[in-house]
């Protein structure tokens, strides 16, 4: 995470180049109000105009210097934290990628997208405003006390400790008086925003309930809550300018009270007596964002917990496998197979054994809640099993790459995600440089072709956020027609007629098996609709095999299998 916070060599040495220019930026305001004090001074004795040609030039050298080094400064500064910002993302995107779908369960969809955005957004403040001041003050501070060192010694000591004051002990102070202010905003933002993700999502639940108003409330109260937190904050904020402001003042005119005398004994000349004052004034520039820098560390401070609170979660599917599967044939089996969500809790999968080579069609039928999906995430590695094995190939398949093994899987699933693209975009998702025939065939295959005809912009159609814009048959065929485009040896179906008429289901089943061709098939449903063309069917049951075998043999056993077709014919019958 260090690393991640300072990034690579180049942008280290951006971030140095962003300190050095606010320094000078600084010394350039410092030598601008020193020059201006020395030259009015020295023009109030009368001088010839030869003695103030100097100070003339330098108050305009360092006011356009000044002007060039703070748009470099901020141009430096703001670019190598945008960068950081962007690794830091690309980093958390890295961290989330295996941890889905099973690792991400205790978290919801808006308290990621707010680890994401918003807390690595508040991190530009741990750079901008915390890290860079830091070192600029340093940097200032040091320069400013060796001038007036130079200048003045007996001024030098208590400057120092002025600015120690100021920058050292004024933002302890505040740090203790607000000390939880950083992490309480980040936490109020977070379940706003969380909850501002479950109204946008379940918006039409939430009309067709009648809790719209119910659910603005809540979203009102948290949105208040957020705002008491900032206020809070701002109020931190508004002591560390004002006691900052406070101390700069008390400096200055400390300086000008030791310097008087300096000046009266013939030390100091008197022109220099303006120059001290204004050059601390103009140096505090420097150190009046320090009081602030504790309350955006602690705001970092609880953002940066936040995301690695992510990169915390163990891996539900171990990353070890690395190995590849060859192209050819793909041979998937289980003996007695065993799985548990964790441990303590119940087997959701038990004693699962069958033997799927290639071209076989296997169903796996049986209630919701059954384990039928449970097996399909273990097939797919999303988790690891617990006893037994599941090979791939005659190999333990948690010696594959996970990302080789869904390589190998075409998926149709009961929640197939839709982007907010255009219809044609989201079905080339499966294969980005699929030819057009393979994607007019995939289209065919899907039963999608008449009603994408019907739309006005065919298939540059925008299907909405996750395909809001269409029916739920619609986005199923859609995912259809994904599985259908890609070239996969193993074909994982579930439920993938979801949404479907019984007479759209049966022709777009029959399809999707005649386009499977030679490859496997695991079909996973709980509606018995075209197991006539499947070679085996398992009927699961609280997890475990009830019954093992093909459409003709499970219905002359005359057993659970045989209820259920029986209870589904009686239901088609009666529509």
């Amino acid at each position: 995470m260090i690393k991640l916070l300072t990034g690579s060599r180049r942008t280290l040495w951006m971030a140095a180049a962003a300190c050095m220019l606010g320094s000078f930026t600084i010394y350039a305001n410092v030598g601008l109000l020193a020059a201006s004090a020395w030259l009015i001074s020295a023009a109030a004795l009368h001088p010839p105009v030869a003695e103030l040609s100097v100070a003339i030039v330098g108050v305009r050298f360092f006011g356009l210097m000044r002007a060039v080094c703070r748009y470099l400064e901020r141009y430096v500064s703001h670019d190598v934290t945008f960068r950081l910002l962007a690794d830091i993302r690309g980093w958390l995107y890295t961290q989330l990628e295996p941890l889905a779908p099973a690792g991400l369960m205790a978290f919801n969809k808006g308290d990621i997208f707010s680890r994401l955005v918003a807390d690595v957004e508040t991190l530009k403040f741990f750079y901008l405003r915390a890290v860079f001041p830091v070192l600029i003050a340093v940097v200032t501070a040091a320069g400013t006390v060796a001038f007036l060192a130079w200048l003045a010694p007996p001024l030098a000591w208590p400057v120092a400790g002025a600015f120690i004051a100021a920058g050292c002990v004024i933002p302890v102070v505040l740090g203790r008086l607000g000390q939880t202010t950083g992490r309480k905003v980040i936490e109020a933002r977070a379940m706003l925003n969380g909850a501002l993700a479950d109204s946008i999502e379940g918006l039409t639940e939430l009309a067709a309930f009648g809790q719209a108003k119910t659910q603005a409330v809540k979203v009102t109260a948290l949105n208040s809550r957020l705002i008491n937190r900032q206020k809070q904050a701002n109020a931190v904020m508004a002591m560390a300018d004002a006691l900052g402001t406070l101390g700069m003042n008390i400096t200055v005119i400390a300086v000008i009270a030791l310097a008087a005398p300096l000046v009266g004994s013939g030390t100091l000349a008197g022109v220099y007596l303006a120059v001290a004052a204004l050059a601390v004034q103009a140096s505090f520039e420097a150190i009046l964002p320090l009081p602030a820098v504790i309350y955006y560390w602690q705001e970092s401070k609880a953002a940066l917990e936040r995301i690695k609170d992510i990169s915390r979660q163990p891996v539900i599917a171990q990353l070890s496998g690395t190995k590849e599967i060859l192209p050819g044939a793909v041979h998937l089996a289980a003996h007695n197979l065993s799985f548990a969500y964790q441990p303590g809790l119940p087997s959701a999968l038990s004693g699962i054994t069958f033997n799927l080579p290639q071209g076989k069609k296997l169903a796996i039928v049986g209630a919701s809640g059954a384990g039928k999906s449970t097996l399909a995430g273990l097939i797919l590695r999303f988790w690891d099993y617990s006893q037994g094995a599941l090979l791939l190939n005659g190999d333990d398949i948690r010696n594959y790459a996970p990302a080789a093994v869904r390589r190998a899987i075409s998926v149709v699933s009961q929640d197939t995600y839709l982007f907010n693209a255009t219809i044609r975009d989201n079905i080339l998702l499966a294969k980005p440089d699929a030819a057009e025939t393979e994607l007019k065939a995939a289209i065919a295959g899907a039963m999608l072709g008449e009603f994408i005809d019907k739309l006005p912009q065919g298939l540059k159609t925008m299907t909405g956020q996750n395909g809001l814009a269409l029916s739920g048959g619609e986005r199923q065929r859609i995912a259809l027609a994904r599985a259908l485009l890609k070239t996969a040896p193993v074909w994982l179906l579930d439920e993938p007629t979801a949404g479907l008429d019984a007479y759209a289901e049966s022709i777009v089943m029959e399809n999707v098996l005649q386009a499977a061709g030679s490859c496997s098939v695991i079909l996973i449903t709980h509606r018995l609709i075209g197991l006539e063309a499947m070679d085996e069917i398992l009927v699961i049951e609280g997890g475990k095999i009830a019954e093992q075998g093909s459409l003709a043999e499970l219905l002359a056993q005359k057993g659970v299998f045989y209820q259920m077709w029986g209870l589904q014919q009686d239901l088609l019958n009666t529509t």
